[in-house]
């Protein structure tokens, strides 16, 4: 009788650590899931029971990292692993009406934006809060329409935001394309000086030669001039000679 208590307290017991194992299994991801029956596997089968196979860590925050895009595909919501769903839990608890802007490096013209979260949405940030990730201005605030343009997964894309911003971020928003527009003016303001002082040139230069023209013509016509005269002088006191001889 004994044998047997002490029989159906082991099977009791064996039953209650298959439950507790398989409700732990049932709370991990897959990933784990996998690490953890590998190392079950080399614990119990391996040549040396202390040893534990070291496999590479991928977390949660790698897989969203590397799975997220800023705006999903059909395809995208199409694929059924696990991580695709993982990143797209995510992705739908994001707010997608208005950005959040990254702009430590505005002036090299590089921008990060990213959506809103539950709880930027309920501080206002990024709607009634300037929207630049390192400013809480709450005053002149503006809407924008962005045209993103961005490179993700190796592709070229383009979506149009709405981002809002204070006068002072408003300001390095458009700091790149601001200075290009006046480095491209002085360009062309500096090609005018260039041109009309080479025009001058050019027309004093004709100027000095026309100048020269009119000397060398007015000197051929005085020596005309005086040589006409010594001939008139001849001819007439031959005439006089000749009237009174």
């Amino acid at each position: 009788m004994a044998s047997f208590g002490s029989l159906k307290s082991a099977i009791f017991e064996r039953e209650e650590r298959k439950q507790q194992y398989q409700a732990h299994i049932r709370g991990l991801n897959a990933y784990d899931r996998h690490k953890k029956f590998i190392n079950d596997y080399v614990s119990i089968y391996g040549k040396d029971k202390h040893s534990t196979l070291k496999l590479p860590i991928k977390t949660d925050q790698d897989t969203l990292r590397e799975g997220y895009r800023f705006i999903r595909s059909e395809e995208d919501d199409m694929d059924p692993s696990w991580e695709q769903r993982l990143v797209k839990r995510y992705y739908d608890k994001l707010f997608k009406e208005y950005c959040i802007a990254d702009m430590s490096q505005y002036k090299s013209g590089k921008i990060g934006l990213r959506w809103r979260t539950e709880k930027e949405v309920k501080s206002g940030k990024g709607q009634f809060i300037c929207g630049n990730k390192h400013c809480d201005e709450k005053t002149g605030l503006a809407s924008y329409e962005v045209n993103f343009s961005y490179i993700e997964a190796g592709q070229n894309k383009q979506a149009l935001v709405k981002l809002v911003t204070c006068e002072r971020c408003a300001h390095k928003l458009n700091y790149k394309r601001q200075k290009e527009k006046e480095q491209l003016e002085k360009r062309e303001q500096e090609d005018d000086r260039r041109k009309r002082s080479r025009s001058k040139s050019d027309d004093d230069i004709d100027e000095l030669q026309e100048s020269e023209r009119r000397r060398k013509g007015k000197r051929t016509s005085v020596s005309a001039s005086d040589h006409k005269t010594d001939d008139d002088d001849d001819n007439f006191d031959e005439f006089l000679v000749e009237m009174f001889p």
